[in-house]
């Protein structure tokens, strides 16, 4: 059943505030920001310009594999997405093929980076596959 609720509408604040009218939050049990938020409400929503890309992003379908939290530089595709978006706008790519183009231009850059092993692949002396290597799965659940 909880599938077919449409998560997307409200916020947590109208969740919370929806549990105690109902009684299935006891009012001792309130998190500690919700009387601070009813209180003080925010003026606005706060929405970034870079979350109205990323939302046309993701709702064209485009996302991207996992991304490798070693990474020295930092870059994640979404930053490398949003600087894509920015430069083709500035050349005047139409805005209907900003988000197509700007999503082929950073998977074919991971992809070259993936080709020239400037993204690591996964070690077999990892401590996980070291683990799974010794581990008897067979008689994982027998003393």
């Amino acid at each position: 059943m909880a599938t077919s609720r449409l998560e997307r509408i409200g916020t947590i604040f109208t969740r919370a505030e929806g549990l105690l009218k109902r009684g299935a939050m006891k009012p001792d049990d309130r998190p500690l920001w919700f009387d601070v938020y009813k209180a003080f409400p925010p003026i606005r929503p706060i929405l970034y310009k870079e979350d109205v890309v990323r939302a046309k992003f993701h709702a064209s379908g485009h996302g991207f594999a996992a991304m490798n939290m070693q990474n020295p530089s930092g870059e994640t595709q979404i930053k490398k997405l949003m600087q894509q978006y920015e430069k083709l706008k500035t050349e005047g790519v139409p805005e209907n093929e900003l988000i197509e183009k700007s999503a082929s231009n950073v998977s074919s850059e991971r992809t070259q980076e993936v080709a020239q092993n400037k993204i690591p692949k996964a070690s077999p002396e990892t401590v996980t596959s070291q683990v799974l290597t010794e581990v008897n799965i067979k008689n994982i659940f027998k003393e």
